[in-house]
């Protein structure tokens, strides 16, 4: 979603951030990330691990989805930032959906390609993935700040 502010302040134009921020989604998300080894995903959402980083992510989505709008709207109107936001989050909202029938324990349907490919790109997911996360966290704040000053 920060990305997705980025862009929208980069290029203001609401039809050229909706596709930016989409196809920046999957950008990032070919980075290494930081995860829990898991065998599969009934264990990996029981672990306290992750429900502790899924606390913190929801959080932080909520905090983001008010603050940057108002933090970014004097460089760019506050809803081509929101707009932004929620296209590069909007490939996530699958997982949403499978972590749900997984608490449930409703059988998935089978992946559409979109979500197949979405997949297989997140090749690393371990702790050490906190690295590439923080460096990138760094570098959006710095350029957050530089639109914002």
């Amino acid at each position: 979603m920060i990305t997705g502010a980025v862009i929208a302040a980069a290029v203001q134009r609401p039809l050229l951030v909706i596709p930016l921020a989409f196809i920046s989604h999957f950008m990032l998300d070919i980075l290494p990330h930081f995860g829990v080894r898991h065998k599969n995903d009934t264990e990996r959402n029981a672990h306290p691990m992750f429900k502790t980083v899924l606390a913190i992510d929801l959080a932080l989505v909520a905090l983001l989805l008010i603050g940057l709008p108002l933090v970014m709207h004097q460089a760019v109107n506050w809803w081509i930032v929101l707009v932004g936001m929620l296209t590069a989050w909007i490939p996530d909202t699958v997982w949403i959906h499978h972590f749900l029938h997984d608490r449930k324990g409703i059988e998935r349907t089978a992946p559409v390609w979109l979500t197949r490919f979405h997949q297989k790109i997140q090749w690393f997911e371990r702790p050490l993935g906190i690295i590439a996360e923080v460096i990138w966290l760094g570098a959006m704040g710095l350029l957050i700040r530089s639109i914002v000053i």
